[in-house]
């Protein structure tokens, strides 16, 4: 019995880390971003970094590690937002509805991604789920807080962002397919 209970102990302290370590990814990948000069939208890399989280984790942890991810960003106003910023401002902001959209399609993504890892439906899941979840999170946000049309939030919100964010599908798919391999997964 006692060993059964090391066993269940040490996955928990397994999937944790793993948890944990996507959390870290995410959060320092929010560093990694730039503004444009026309959209309150920045190109970043958490978009990659939350894409790769949805890869190694299962749908629950991706949801519970993107939660977290929002809370303390958010809620808790720790730097770990886009630009390296955070605060109940930021998700209320008309960027905002891109880091709720986030956990939605990455839990999606990782519920579609299949079972063994699969480079090809790795990007076909990232490109054809998450992008267009993302999409009308931002498109809301930035329609209701600038106060702005469907036309005018698009050219903001999405049509700049489309080949950097398949790109980072890709990377994504890529590196996704790498970890779940060395871990055995």
């Amino acid at each position: 019995m006692s060993q059964s209970v090391a066993v269940q102990q040490n996955i928990s302290v397994k999937v944790l880390a793993k948890m944990a370590m996507c959390l870290a990814v995410v959060s320092v990948s929010s560093y990694i971003a730039f503004p444009l000069p026309f959209t309150p939208a920045m190109v970043v890399a958490t978009t990659a970094a939350t894409c790769l989280t949805a890869f190694v984790l299962t749908p629950k942890q991706t949801f519970m590690t993107l939660s977290a991810y929002l809370i303390l960003g958010g809620l808790a106003g720790l730097p770990i937002l886009p630009g390296g910023t955070g605060g109940l401002g930021r998700l209320l902001g008309p960027t905002g509805g891109f880091y709720f959209a986030w956990v939605l399609a990455f839990t999606a993504v990782s519920y579609f991604k299949g079972s063994r890892p699969d480079l090809k439906r790795y990007i076909a899941v990232a490109i054809i789920v998450s992008i267009p979840i993302v999409y009308i999170g931002g498109l809301i946000s930035m329609m209701l807080v600038l106060n702005i049309g469907f036309k005018a939030a698009f050219m903001q919100a999405v049509l700049p962002f489309i080949p950097g964010d398949v790109v980072k599908c890709i990377l994504a798919a890529f590196i996704g397919v790498r970890v779940n391999s060395a871990l055995g997964e």
